[in-house]
């Protein structure tokens, strides 16, 4: 039995994935969720001092946080 894997996708294609699911969320609790699932997948970051949600293609948050070491 053969076993094949994928390469993990650019932070591109992530970034595409979460607005793509948000853009489908209606409700306010359905957009939670998609926040949630994405940060735990590793396809947003929170910015620590200030708790904003970031894109992966935003390396540095507005407060002037850099986007925290080994997120790729």
């Amino acid at each position: 039995m053969s076993t094949m894997t994928t390469p993990p996708l650019s932070a591109k294609h992530r970034t595409a994935a979460v607005v793509a699911l948000l853009a489908q969320a209606t409700t306010p609790q359905e957009r939670a969720v998609v926040k949630r699932v994405a940060l735990q997948a590793r396809f947003l970051w929170r910015c620590h001092p200030c708790q904003k949600n970031h894109f992966l293609t935003t390396n540095a948050c507005g407060c002037g946080a850099d986007r925290p070491e080994g997120l790729v």
